[in-house]
């Protein structure tokens, strides 16, 4: 009698192991996802909380008023540390600088109508990079553009109720 596995034995073996597959990789990849969500949800508050108390630690009354007095916001400013690298933007015409994460870029806008700041992330990492944009103005989450599938698979509109 002869050892082995007969053609019928590995191919069935070979079905099995891709229709696992095929169901594993789908909710592997939303998993992934999902943690790139965490990483934006964290940043973004924590970013912007580090901000607020550097203003309150100076005694600005805003975003408007740091800039003008010169001292800043800028990622460097910050009371926290963020594995990434920083680098220098005058994007917006005044140098907050440009935070990159491992998954996203991060990148201050401050609204100098209100005396507000966003914060803004960019996929840099996934099957959405370059597509769209999370947006943090202490208040609320904003995903760009409206109706991008990724907005509606990261759920930003339920973050706001977290």
């Amino acid at each position: 009698m002869k050892k082995g596995f007969t053609l019928i034995e590995l191919l069935v073996v070979v079905l099995i192991i891709g229709i696992l597959s095929s169901i594993a990789l789908p909710n592997y990849k939303r998993s992934v996802e999902r943690a790139r969500v965490a990483e934006v949800q964290t940043l973004l508050r924590a970013i912007h909380e580090s901000q607020e108390r550097l203003l309150w630690q100076k005694q600005l009354p805003s975003y408007r008023a740091a800039l003008s007095s010169g001292q800043g916001f800028g990622f460097d400013k910050l009371d926290i540390t963020i594995k990434g690298t920083y680098m220098p933007s005058s994007k917006t015409g005044i140098r907050t600088g440009i935070l990159k994460t491992e998954n996203f870029t991060y990148e201050m806008y401050p609204d100098l109508y209100d005396g507000g700041n966003l914060i803004v992330a960019h996929p840099i990492k996934g099957t959405y990079q370059n597509t769209a944009e999370i947006g943090f103005n202490g208040r609320e989450f904003m995903c760009k553009p409206e109706g991008h599938k990724v907005c509606k698979i990261w759920g930003a509109d339920t973050w706001n109720q977290l």
